[in-house]
């Protein structure tokens, strides 16, 4: 959420029409509510998925899967392609 913060500041501090950039990010912040990162439900049963859908939308990285099992990790490198 901190990226999409500095990527919404960045985006109505920039140059042009302060309605252009309003409506801008309005239609950004549409898209990004539909990512996984911005908001899911966990359960069990859908972890796997949830986790893979975080790191192909760049929410966590592998460095954040530090703590998890090796089983784990090496599962989400090859269904991530890594």
């Amino acid at each position: 959420m901190e990226k999409l913060n500095k990527e919404y500041i960045a985006l109505l501090s920039g140059e042009g029409n302060a309605s252009d950039k309003f409506w801008k990010l309005e239609k950004r912040i549409r898209e990004d509510k539909k990512d996984c990162g911005v908001q899911c439900e966990m359960s069990r049963s859908n972890q796997f998925y949830i986790m893979l859908s975080l790191l192909n939308e760049g929410a966590i990285t592998f460095d954040d899967l530090e703590d998890f099992s090796n089983d784990l990790k090496d599962t989400m490198k090859h269904f991530a392609g890594k």
